[in-house]
């Protein structure tokens, strides 16, 4: 009876702690899954446009006047950054993202475009400023600055002038804020640092848009000869050709151009006779390697590896010739040894004993002829 009391205890026991057991895993909550780590948001990269704040406003200058304000506009903002107090920079921005009406006003008459007119000069003449050109083309529907011809007709903003009262032309052409001036300014450093093809590239956009003056025509001229002789002066001729090419289409018969042109030409030859020098001297052939230095000399005679060349193998020529003339002594072959002391004193005039001795030889061949002719 005992024993059954004990099992019947051990048995509920067992039954609570079973219930306790699987009742504490049913009331734990499952693990939550772990939420993913949001994504970095991706920081847009800002391309800072690089320059001086004269090299970045002469950029969004031409890029307004093609038209291109998306371009324009961060080079200038960058040129105000550099330099805050840059009023022309501002005066374009200020023209961006305006109504060209509510700018300049309802109240217009039409012009007609006068040869040599630009829209910063008609700007200039009319609005007073001539950087005003890109807000005066928006305010006519013109796409790019660049595009006007005479003849055409387009809308200038405010009252027109009483005849006899129209500004002139003339008056605006002296003015240093002109753009063009700006741009001569800007051709003359890039000059200065011998940027001599971002110089060409300024100064020829100023000829297609029709500004271009006598100064102008100058200092492109002189940039192309310049940049040609650089460029030959460092062994790219083909290129300092074609830069002549360009320059002879864009000036033909100018004596300036003509001179350089001979010039390099010459240079040309004479680095082809310097390296014909140098095989020949590879090759054990001094004579000859000689005479095409001298060659490369005569045609460009501040030719230094020429020169040079020529100071090195002088006096193994000389000493070359003075052995031949003894051997053609000794073997009393007076004609060839009066040919090798010429051929000396052709390349070392000053040789003393080699005068001394021709003086000589040539009495005895002299002396010899006389001979002949007496007998």
């Amino acid at each position: 009876m005992r024993g059954c009391r004990f099992y019947r205890a051990i048995s509920l026991f067992a039954i609570v702690l079973l219930s306790a057991v699987f009742g504490g895993c049913a009331m734990t909550p499952a693990p939550q899954p772990v939420p993913p780590a949001p994504q970095p948001v991706p920081v847009p990269v800002v391309e800072v446009p690089q320059g001086t704040a004269r090299e970045l406003f002469l950029r969004g200058l031409d890029a307004l006047q093609d038209g291109d304000e998306d371009a324009a506009r961060p080079l200038l903002q960058q040129a105000l950054v550099l330099d805050p107090g840059h009023k022309n920079a501002a005066i374009l921005l200020s023209q961006m993202g305006v109504d060209p009406v509510d700018m300049l006003g309802k109240e217009k008459f039409a012009y007609k475009v006068q040869p040599g007119d630009t829209l910063s000069r008609i700007a200039r003449r009319f609005l007073g400023e001539p950087l005003k050109f890109y807000v005066l083309a928006r305010y006519n529907g013109i796409r790019s600055a660049d595009r006007l011809e005479a003849g055409q007709i387009i809308n200038i903003p405010g009252k027109k002038p009483p005849p006899g009262k129209m500004p002139i032309p003339a008056a605006e052409q002296s003015a240093a804020a002109d753009i063009t001036q700006l741009k001569l300014t800007e051709a003359r450093k890039l000059y200065g640092e011998e940027r001599y093809a971002d110089a060409i590239d300024l100064l020829e956009r100023t000829h297609v848009e029709g500004a271009a003056s006598a100064e102008y025509n100058d200092l492109l001229l002189t940039t192309y000869l310049a940049y040609a002789k650089k460029l030959n002066d460092t062994g790219q001729a083909v290129e300092a050709g074609k830069i002549l090419s360009k320059a002879s289409a864009a000036y033909p018969g100018n004596e300036r151009l003509h001179r350089q042109s001979e010039n390099m030409n010459s240079a040309r030859y004479a680095d082809q006779a310097y390296r014909e020098g140098n095989q020949l001297l590879s090759d054990g052939q001094l004579t000859q390697a000689y005479a095409s230095f001298t060659r490369a000399l005569k045609l460009a005679p501040e030719h230094a590896g020429a020169r040079a060349a020529i100071a090195k193998i002088r006096p193994q020529l000389v000493e070359t010739y003075y052995t031949d003339y003894v051997r053609a002594r000794r073997r009393q072959h007076f004609s060839e040894a009066l040919h090798s002391l010429d051929k000396l004193l052709e390349i070392d005039p000053g040789h003393e004993l080699a005068k001394s001795n021709r003086a000589e030889i040539k009495a005895i061949i002299d002396r010899e002829q006389s001979e002949k002719r007496s007998r």
